[in-house]
């Protein structure tokens, strides 16, 4: 099959997430209004608890975005797996509650039965989706919606990090009406935001060769690899999302475990020698269990890359390779730690084209 009629194709994939620092300065420029005046309303209500509810990429988005409703916004905040929420419910969603359901496609899943849902209980129900086609649920159902209107025909990423914004944006404003932050903070903080969006196309253009060069060397072998993507705050979100790409792309093994579980279930005992560690570490408050994976991988021999950023001083030098982003406020380091993830799948992807598709085998 030509990668025009794959089911996401490589060639937009690529085309989207050079996109992605536009797409997203323009969402929220597109958004600001409509933000502010949602921060205003839930301050209003009396809103102290955020849940994010998606499958997939808008799951984990809603995990990467969590610390800044606590930490900017004030609120409490939680991730729900769509289905497991419209299986099993929440019992904490009260009227002081904003539910905000996720689904960039709008497509039937068992994301319309999480939305429904969350509409029977007291909650505010906020809608995200791009595709705002006739019937969407997520576009026609909500108290309020949200239309970044990111484009995905190749596998997600701008669909992600848009939304991602959108929600980070958002906490800043409710943190803002709510009083938790000052005027001139709430100010800061969204300056903040733009700048890291400004600083993505530099993120991406450095990451293209340096995935290129890595997939080159760790995935053109015949080896099945598996590759671990560890993480701590934020950045577990992004774990999983760099395990989804990988499955959503390249179609290889990804795994997402936090730090702690790395060490606590002992997973470095799984990992083979042929396999793949990827650690997400800016310079944060999980970085000493971070080291710790590194110093553990390293002497079990494994090929190891660290996503790092310039206030690293430890992790790169026990790397296989590394990749350095800007330093960014902790809860916004998603953004920036997603970029060269998307690269490394793109790359992975091109690698397996050009060795005809061929299925690698595991080593014995």
């Amino acid at each position: 099959m030509s990668d025009e009629h794959s089911m996401m194709p490589i060639s937009a994939t690529r085309r989207e997430v050079a996109d992605q620092p536009a797409v997203i300065a323009q969402v929220l420029a597109d958004q600001a209004a409509r933000v502010r005046e949602l921060a205003r309303l839930l301050a209003e209500r009396g809103t102290r608890r955020v849940v994010m509810i998606g499958s997939g990429d808008s799951w984990f988005l809603g995990l990467a975005c969590r610390l800044a409703f606590e930490r900017y916004g004030g609120v409490a905040a939680d991730a729900l797996q769509a289905y497991e929420y419209a299986a099993y419910g929440d019992a904490g969603i009260d009227a002081a509650t904003a539910a905000i359901v996720i689904s960039s496609s709008g497509r039937p899943t068992t994301t319309w039965d999480a939305l429904d849902r969350a509409l029977e209980t007291p909650a505010y129900v906020v809608g995200i989706t791009d595709k705002p086609y006739p019937g969407n649920p997520f576009a026609e159902k909500p108290h309020t919606v949200i239309i970044p209107g990111a484009a995905k025909v190749g596998w997600p990423a701008q669909t992600t990090t848009a939304t991602m914004a959108v929600l980070l944006d958002l906490a800043i404003e409710l943190g803002r009406a709510r009083g938790a932050l000052t005027a001139a903070a709430a100010d800061a903080l969204g300056q903040s935001l733009r700048d890291v969006v400004a600083s993505l196309d530099g993120v991406l253009r450095a990451a293209e060769p340096w995935a290129a060069g890595l997939a080159d060397q760790l995935y053109r072998t015949g080896v099945r690899r598996v590759t671990t993507f560890v993480g701590t705050g934020p950045n577990l979100g992004v774990a999983f999302n760099g395990m989804a790409l990988l499955a959503e792309g390249p179609q290889e093994v990804g795994i997402a475990i936090s730090a702690e579980e790395f060490h606590h279930g002992l997973h470095i005992a799984t990992i083979g020698r042929e396999d793949v560690v990827v650690v997400l570490a800016p310079a944060a408050a999980g970085g000493t269990r971070l080291r710790d994976t590194v110093r553990s991988v390293k002497a079990w021999g494994v090929a190891l890359i660290g996503i790092v950023d310039a206030d690293d001083r430890v992790i790169r030098d026990d790397c296989t390779a590394s990749f350095e982003v800007p330093v960014t406020p902790e809860p916004m380091t998603p953004l920036v730690m997603l970029m060269p993830l998307h690269q490394l799948s793109i790359a992975i992807a091109s690698v397996k084209v050009a060795d005809g598709y061929q299925r690698p085998s595991r080593v014995p």
